[in-house]
């Protein structure tokens, strides 16, 4: 039996939708030096002002985890 590791039940329910609004950025290539979640948080932040610091990071983490299993492989690598 796998245990459910997803405890915010508000950002759950949200997910799909704000995925949806923010997943273009990941077609851009980010600014030299910055990681692509932060990117991702702060389309995140613009997109839903009402979430928090936490919120904003889960949501980053999950969405960067969610786009490069959607990827196909290459020579060993997920495609970024």
């Amino acid at each position: 039996m796998q245990t459910n590791r997803r405890k915010n039940l508000k950002l759950r329910a949200l997910f799909d939708e704000a995925y949806a609004c923010i997943e273009h950025v990941f077609k851009r290539q980010p600014p030299q030096g910055l990681p692509m979640e932060w990117i991702v948080y702060r389309a995140a932040r613009t997109a839903y002002p009402q979430f928090n610091t936490l919120d904003l990071y889960q949501f980053a983490v999950a969405s960067f985890r969610v786009y490069r299993s959607r990827q196909p492989q290459t020579e060993g690598h997920l495609a970024y």
